[in-house]
């Protein structure tokens, strides 16, 4: 790992490369800044943080897990006209003089720890990427900047949002700021609602991330997101690495892939991307039951250890759900744990955190049946591998509910 000074570069390789901003002492949101001529954006688009976790065409994208901002870069698909991209840190309260360590890590062996002694500021621009003569390089910036997000966003252009009086009536609404704000549900049973975009449609973004457990193995950090979709027929439909599902036709979601690791710099992250219209294609609402699942060749290791999160994104608008599950002896040979589930309507969608946990031992998967103007989790769906439908799974699921696609 080499480490850069204040003011230090080094060249890139390849095309991708990912940063991960860890702030320890203080809560800090990260965010990254696509910068044109004169070091502005050139609008609302081109600011990565939590409420838009991807821009530039999946350019720069944002993850977060353990209190870590993970960026994802991807220099191919950066525009010509990009001159640089700058990752900042800010806080809502205090400065980062009461932070005890402010490191940034790269993918390529770079590391840049920022001082945070005697810092008076409440913002951070922490490093850039930029191209010289043809070449990417990373550079260790460390410059405070004074005010938080907002000040920041406002300095690089990007028009904010901010509290006001009710404007008076006009004919024609001005388009909406940028809005710097998210939420994070912690208990269970606590929801809240996005609305969804009837003219533009677009996609759901469902992301799982987890941690590494610190337990001196890489063998049994693998952890993999599964959904269980319910039609408006009554019909169960299966989401997985085994059975990924299109956008474009039933289920009207898509696992994007399996991630078998996590380490300390590069949490693990799945994601499954949801048709925004999934309740008008499908003809009726639609629930989904979003979970995460440790096999049992990972070993005794507790679900909980890892750290789970799931977020749940849509134009700008981000719910995360962040239960503390409960670890020790009560967590072992739980496999699965439920998440969260979302309820898809016509013009909204509704998120809300569950918790609930497998029975131990059990292999069966979470299945979802409306209740009550509601839905309810039980744990009596068939077992399904990464391999799909086995001889042991089909003798394991046997007398169990069925699902339609498998």
């Amino acid at each position: 790992m080499t480490t850069l000074s204040m003011g230090a570069n080094t060249p890139l390789s390849g095309q991708k490369v990912s940063l991960t901003i860890e702030v320890t002492g203080a809560a800090a949101d990260a965010s990254a800044l696509q910068l044109y001529a004169g070091g502005k954006v050139r609008g609302d688009g081109d600011m990565c943080f939590f409420n838009q976790p991807a821009i530039g065409g999946g350019a720069v994208c944002l993850s977060t897990s353990g209190g870590r901002s993970i960026f994802e870069v991807d220099t191919s698909r950066i525009a010509v006209d990009v001159e640089k991209i700058v990752f900042t840190a800010t806080l809502d309260a205090g400065n980062f003089g009461a932070a005890s360590a402010v490191t940034v890590t790269g993918s390529q062996g770079h590391r840049l720890i920022v001082d945070t002694a005697g810092r008076s500021e409440a913002a951070l621009i922490l490093a850039e990427i930029y191209q010289r003569n043809g070449q990417w390089k990373l550079r260790n910036v460390s410059q405070g900047f004074n005010g938080g997000l907002a000040a920041l966003a406002t300095h690089f252009g990007v028009e904010v949002a901010a509290p006001q009086p009710a404007p008076k009536p006009a004919p024609a609404p001005a388009p909406k700021p940028l809005s710097l704000s998210k939420i994070t549900l912690t208990k269970p049973g606590e929801s809240s609602r996005i609305s969804l975009n009837k003219t533009s449609g677009g996609i759901v973004r469902v992301s799982a991330t987890w941690i590494d457990n610190g337990d001196d193995r890489d063998d049994n950090d693998d952890l993999d997101l599964r959904a269980g979709i319910l039609m408006p027929d009554g019909a169960m439909h299966w989401l997985a690495t085994s059975h990924p599902g299109s956008v474009n036709a039933p289920p009207f979601a898509r696992h994007m892939g399996d991630v078998t690791s996590a380490s300390v710099d590069a949490p693990g992250t799945e994601i499954i991307e949801v048709a925004s219209d999934i309740s008008q294609k499908a003809g009726g609402p639609v629930g989904m039951v979003f979970s995460v699942y440790s096999a049992i060749s990972n070993g005794p290791v507790s679900i909980a250890s890892l750290c789970p999160e799931m977020s749940i994104e849509y134009q700008g608008k981000q719910v995360n759900c962040a239960y503390k599950f409960p670890d020790g002896k009560v967590a072992k040979s739980v496999y699965t744990y439920v998440i969260g589930t979302v309820a898809f309507n016509e013009g909204d969608l509704d998120v809300k955190l569950s918790g609930a946990t497998s029975p131990k031992h059990s292999e069966a998967t979470p299945w979802i049946t409306r209740e009550g103007g509601g839905m309810k989790v039980t744990f009596d769906g068939a077992p399904v591998f990464k391999k799909g439908r086995t001889l042991a799974a089909r003798m394991m699921g046997a007398g169990k509910k069925k699902y339609a696609n498998i």
